[in-house]
């Protein structure tokens, strides 16, 4: 199989719905809170073609597939600024990585991180890493991003307040 990797634009928005429903839905396997509200599609829809599409600082990059034309995979990312108190400057982060489960192992994972890096990497901004979160029980995406050169940094804890 082979894939072609590019930029989306605004007229695959309807089409990436269906894979960030999957992205989504992953997310939701590890904690429900992931889950969609009923106005998620419209909501989404809008911020894609206004803020991610050909936007200075961010992003998406799409798998396509040759043959039939089906985007397969996705990889939203975004240039972050400076942190106002730490030392840490302009940097990528990286939302939203999914690959349709019947294209996974065939590289298509990696080709994008492969292409948001030459995007970092050509950015007007002095970009020195980027990131991307995973939830807390996705030992496979966890395996993946290190196999691909990432390493982890942080862990997020949280803690819930009983209502009663």
């Amino acid at each position: 199989m082979t894939y072609q990797i590019r930029q989306a634009t605004p007229d695959d928005g309807t089409e990436l719905l269906e894979l960030w429903h999957g992205f989504t839905s992953h997310l939701s396997e590890h904690d429900e809170r992931y889950e969609h509200k009923e106005t998620a599609n419209d909501r989404w829809l809008q911020y894609f073609e206004n803020q991610l599409v050909d936007s200075k600082y961010g992003t998406v990059i799409v798998a396509e597939h040759e043959e039939s034309g089906e985007l397969v995979g996705v990889l939203e990312a975004r240039i972050m600024g400076n942190h106002p108190i730490f030392r840490l400057h302009d940097h990528g982060y990286i939302n939203g990585h999914f690959v349709a489960e019947a294209h996974r192992g065939n590289g298509v994972g990696a080709a994008l991180l492969d292409e948001v890096h030459e995007w970092f990497a050509q950015s007007s901004k002095d970009i020195d890493f980027y990131r991307v979160d995973v939830i807390h029980g996705d030992d496979s995406s966890e395996a993946f991003y290190e196999a691909n050169d990432f390493e982890p940094v942080e862990h997020v804890f949280e803690r819930s307040i009983d209502q009663e």
